[in-house]
């Protein structure tokens, strides 16, 4: 025991005077080199995550809340809808809910200079929902995203607000066939329901959610239009889904059980079973992350073992005037061993202080501007944790390799290269 710990604090020693009485440039450069290597890793990852976060966020922001209360199969609209929202909102975890009366409509503009009865001016089919403005701004962004005009007010029943994928212009990322071609505020639209019934809107605002697929492609007219186009005065009750806002994310789950559990014979489900295509993008970005995140540490472990064999061969000479003066071997491949994990605990400290006190805090205040969205670092602890092991294991096996190498030689071989 007492030759274990005699051994233990020579390896202490010798590593001391190597690393710190040493060459400080190459202390240095090894530390900066792991550290980078370390911030490389978890910034890949965190860019990865952040455009899944980012994508996911924007669903429920925009498209479907955290829950969605749909029909029965057999039925196509939820009846006395007032009452199963006031049922709704009691449950413990939800926030808010608000009801839609869906319809599809063919949307033109410029109908007015046809010159022709059958020309064709800009136009397309596209869904447009009828909504309490006054609910839906507190469960979706929608109403929050105007690129331009305002959003609805309770009672219009003359305007109409587009997605900006819906008006077209510079703001749209669609082709401009497939758009309105550039509608302005301002300026009338006329819609043809799926019943006959035409109506003309001034387009009173255009919004940029920045959901792509497809928020940015809706149209949004008052819950009391909708009723009025659909002819009868009881789908003033009714509605084709209600979204339910939960007090915070991630308990979609056991929210919708919840929302089960109080009798209602409703179709109930969280916002991932609508987003099943979304979430095969997002699963793609997983993959993706994986592989990276996975090369990053063999490219970084090959960088560490590379920095410290070489570190290690220079010092070869050293290594064998220390056997021959009697040092044992175990205390010598004990201090290669501590240098080495010395090395990556300083690399991994200074790569995570680069990390929160430079980079994460410089994309809060400068978010990339995406398409379908503003994407930020998502750091996550896992990934923080498993690239500090993976960089330990390589500064491990990078110290011993190199000099378990060097003591199989002989101690000429060693000092004189031979």
């Amino acid at each position: 025991m007492k030759t274990i710990l005699g051994n233990l604090k020579l390896a202490f020693f010798l590593a001391f005077k190597s690393m710190f009485k040493g060459n400080k440039w190459a202390l240095g450069l090894i530390i900066v080199v792991m550290a980078f290597s370390f911030v490389n890793l978890i910034f890949t990852s965190a860019v990865i995550s952040g455009v899944m976060a980012t994508m996911d966020s924007q669903m429920v922001n925009t498209v479907f809340s955290n829950v969605i209360v749909s029909p029965r199969q057999d039925r196509y609209y939820i009846e006395r809808a007032e009452e199963i929202e006031a049922r709704l909102r009691q449950v413990a975890g939800v926030s808010e809910t608000c009801a839609h009366l869906n319809s599809s409509g063919f949307i033109e503009y410029g109908w007015k200079e046809k010159a022709l009865p059958w020309e064709r001016v800009k136009s397309g089919n596209w869904n447009i929902l009828g909504v309490d403005p006054l609910q839906e701004a507190r469960v979706t962004t929608i109403g929050h995203n105007m690129i331009d005009g305002q959003y609805l007010d309770e009672n219009d029943t003359s305007s109409i607000v587009l997605g900006v994928e819906v008006a077209g212009g510079k703001s749209a990322q669609t082709s401009g066939f497939l758009t309105l071609g550039g509608v302005n505020v301002g300026e009338k639209v006329r819609v043809s329901y799926p019943n006959g019934i035409q109506r003309e809107y001034t387009v009173k605002g255009i919004f940029r959610a920045r959901e792509m697929m497809q928020a940015d492609h809706l149209a949004f007219v008052t819950h009391k239009e909708m009723v009025s186009v659909l002819g009868r005065s009881e789908f003033a009750n009714r509605a084709s889904e209600i979204l339910v806002k939960a007090d915070r994310n991630g308990i979609e789950e056991n929210l919708a059980s919840a929302l089960a559990a109080t009798g209602i014979d409703l179709e109930i489900r969280g916002w991932k079973e609508y987003g099943g295509s979304y979430r095969s993008v997002i699963s793609t970005f997983e993959i993706i992350g994986a592989i990276i995140g996975g090369t990053g540490l063999v490219v970084a472990a090959i960088v560490m073992f590379i920095v410290i064999y070489i570190n290690v061969l220079s010092k070869k000479r050293q290594i064998g005037i220390l056997r021959a003066i009697g040092i044992p071997a175990n205390a010598v491949l004990g201090s290669y061993l501590i240098q080495a994990l010395t090395y990556a605990i300083m690399g991994i400290a200074l790569g995570w202080l680069l990390i929160r006190l430079v980079l994460q805090p410089y994309f809060i205040f400068n978010p990339i501007d995406f398409p379908f969205g503003f994407l930020s670092l998502n750091i996550e602890s896992a990934r923080i944790v498993g690239s500090a092991i993976g960089l330990t294991a390589a500064a491990v096996l990078a110290g011993l390799i190199p000099s378990w190498a060097v003591m199989r030689e002989s101690i000429i071989e060693t000092i004189w290269g031979v």
